[in-house]
């Protein structure tokens, strides 16, 4: 396994998470039908398609030397764990069905993403992390607070519309720093490779 730290300057201002990336023509084919979808479901912020992930464990702020503590545990206990692939499968929301914050896409069940998220999160926790303690609910953001004065969302016409990508492997998990005022907001901070032997 290798890890690649990327080295920036002062953290305290910055937001962190551990994330699986996704590969570039999934994510070129998420933003195309996403572009689609804006004539009909007006949501006022959609997420740049570079900064389609499936969050693992959000970190908030932090310093060099957490980061760099929790890359080790994290890259040390990834060690054996082998890539694996993932699918989507349609969309979903959080929030009210009406008026949903947040548009999301789905992803067929994997015993192998929640057994990486257990060892990223339970390494977040013994590095001394707050984490969220809400069941993990593997999913990809792609857009955010409905526009209510178009009314109400009409999420049974999303669910009508078939929706499938083919299977895209898992080879790394990322450690990802959160710019909010640029676009795309998300950069690697550190890369942790699945051991590939």
């Amino acid at each position: 396994m290798r890890v690649t730290m990327h080295r920036e300057g002062k953290n305290m201002n910055r937001h962190f998470f551990i994330a699986v990336p996704l590969p570039s023509d999934i994510k070129a084919a998420l933003h195309a039908r996403c572009e689609k979808m804006k004539t009909d479901f007006h949501f006022k912020r959609w997420v740049h398609q570079e900064d389609y992930h499936i969050t693992l464990a959000f970190l908030g702020q932090a310093d060099n030397n957490q980061l760099q503590t929790v890359i080790d545990e994290v890259r040390k206990n990834l060690l054996n764990v082998p890539p694996f692939e993932l699918k989507v499968q349609g969309f979903d929301t959080f929030g009210r069905k009406e008026y949903p914050r947040i548009l999301w896409v789905d992803l067929c069940e994997s015993h192998q993403l929640h057994a990486v998220r257990e060892i990223v999160y339970r390494d977040c926790i013994r590095v001394g992390f707050e984490l969220d303690k809400k069941p993990f609910i593997p999913h990809i953001t792609v857009a955010r607070k409905w526009d209510e004065t178009f009314g109400k969302f009409l999420f049974e016409e999303l669910l009508k519309e078939e929706f499938q990508l083919p299977q895209f492997p898992v080879k790394e998990v990322i450690l990802y720093e959160s710019r909010v005022e640029e676009t795309p907001k998300y950069y690697k901070k550190a890369v942790i490779h699945l051991d590939d032997q």
